[in-house]
């Protein structure tokens, strides 16, 4: 009877759509939802169009527009705001759920929802450093990420390629290629999975490839900022260059089971300055000593238009590295980005 109820509520929401903005300042603009851009909320007013209100100025929304959002499969309909937190009801669930508007990642007309309704943004990076006497290094590295959204799924590719060479020698080459997705099951929780292959003769692997499951938090997301963590499995099998005089108990394959976790965060700044960092820390479940932690911190400024400068660090250490490889690794890059 109640799920009777609720459908019988949207289909006459439908016909009467209407919503109500109240702003901290006093402000009430009548109209209705439009979408999410950012750190905005999209609103059709009655009177003044299309406008964007930041979302840490709205003291209240209500609208009687079914909405999907993150976390439920099922048409919702929104309760009104108290303080921060947005309240509203999925699928004739008598249980009310809330979730602070400003960390709400998805939120959508349903019938948009229903129609496919999608994001797709992406950045391709090019950097690199350069030096010349008693120090000459070659060292260039290219990335592209591309991520494409709809609903609860978020769609992740990655391909990586370095070249890195010291005193005119043979350069190390350093190549991977990620797909990752992850589903919003809840609000802020996803289940984050990925498959990931490549190799990195920097290390001394000539080839490897894992694959991923686990759990992730997203703390919030945004233009001007965003935190997640995630904690997992993978599983990951590496085969390994062999030296020119390997030792009695070189092994040239290493399979294993490990613990994956990780952080990814970004703040902008004003003028256009953007801090972002991000790392993994892998560890075997079979020896704990066998543990490896990858990092990339940087900063990136605004050149014109989407053309960024970057310059960034990144840091790995592997707790137990291969015959002739040295335990870290730092490499200070610089270089400039583009965004789509």
């Amino acid at each position: 009877m109640q799920r009777l109820l609720f459908a019988l509520l949207l289909v006459a929401s439908l016909a009467t759509q209407a919503g109500v903005v109240e702003l901290y300042n006093g402000d009430r603009l009548e109209g209705d939802f439009v979408s999410l851009e950012g750190d905005k909320l999209v609103w059709a007013s009655s009177n003044f169009g299309k406008v964007k209100i930041p979302r840490t100025k709205i003291k209240n929304l209500t609208t009687t527009m079914p909405m999907k959002i993150s976390g439920s499969a099922t048409p919702c309909l929104i309760d009104g705001m108290k303080q921060e937190y947005l309240f509203y009801s999925c699928g004739g669930d008598p249980d009310q759920r809330s979730v602070p508007l400003a960390s709400l990642d998805i939120m959508l007309p349903f019938e948009s929802h229903i129609d496919g309704e999608y994001t797709l943004r992406g950045k391709f990076g090019l950097s690199g450093f350069f030096a010349e006497g008693n120090d000459i290094r070659r060292d260039i590295k290219m990335k592209t990420l591309v991520e494409y959204r709809r609903s609860e799924f978020r769609h992740n590719g990655l391909l990586e390629y370095a070249s890195y060479s010291t005193d005119r020698e043979a350069p190390d080459e350093v190549w991977s290629g990620r797909y990752a997705v992850d589903w919003f099951f809840r609000e802020r929780w996803f289940w984050a999975n990925d498959i990931t292959a490549g190799a990195d003769e920097s290390r001394g692997i000539a080839e490897y490839y894992s694959v991923g499951s686990g759990t992730g938090f997203q703390f919030w997301e945004n233009k001007q900022t965003a935190l997640a963590l995630t904690a997992g499995f993978t599983y990951l099998n590496e085969r390994y260059e062999i030296p020119e005089e390997p030792e009695d108990d070189f092994e040239i394959e290493n399979e294993r089971i490990a613990t994956k976790f990780g952080s990814n965060f970004r703040y902008k700044l004003p003028l256009g300055i953007a801090f972002f960092h991000h790392n993994e820390l892998v560890t075997s479940l079979e020896d704990n000593e066998d543990w490896r932690l990858s990092s990339n911190t940087g900063i990136s400024t605004v050149i014109a238009g989407e053309l960024y400068s970057e310059l960034k660090v990144d840091y790995n250490v592997d707790n137990i590295p291969q015959p002739d490889k040295k335990r870290e690794d730092t490499r200070l890059m610089v270089g400039v980005s583009y965004e789509w």
